[in-house]
């Protein structure tokens, strides 16, 4: 059982260890929490961040296509489809950081529509007023009907 366990641990071990894109991921990755870290603390507008965020970590983004390009080839994969694997990973990576930062935004109030429902609700008003009958007033009590 333990002997199992071992081997297991040790299994996991050496697959990270052969992982060779993880330092670059890593690098990446913390390079773009950082960017929208600051963005949030700075109250960026969503278009001042949607105009900065593609220029932001340019050396770490080329260090980590070319990490997974060199790893895809290595395993015999086409040229093209290694640069494809290496897009898409940058391209979720982008994804996940904008939807956080997008996340972190103050929730805008929604308009009000009364408005544009008024005057709807006031035909519909004028004519129930007009289809029901007048109703006689009420005189308060111990007061003489005039």
């Amino acid at each position: 059982m333990i002997s199992t366990a071992l081997a297991l641990a040790s299994a996991a071990l050496a697959m990270q260890a052969s992982d060779t894109t993880r330092a670059s991921r890593e690098a990446f990755t913390s390079c773009l929490n950082a960017f929208v870290t600051q963005a949030v603390r700075a109250n960026k507008s969503q278009a001042e961040f949607d105009i900065q965020f593609p220029q932001a970590c340019p050396a770490e983004q080329a260090a980590l296509r070319a990490a997974v390009i060199r790893r895809d080839t290595a395993m015999r994969a086409t040229r093209a489809s290694a640069e494809d694997a290496a897009n898409l990973e940058v391209e979720d990576s982008r994804f996940n950081f904008a939807d956080r930062f997008a996340m972190a935004q103050p929730a805008q109030p929604r308009p009000v529509q009364q408005a544009a429902a008024a005057p709807a609700a006031q035909p519909a008003a004028q004519s129930a007023s007009a289809q029901t009958p007048a109703q006689p007033a009420v005189q308060p009590t111990g007061q003489p009907q005039q």
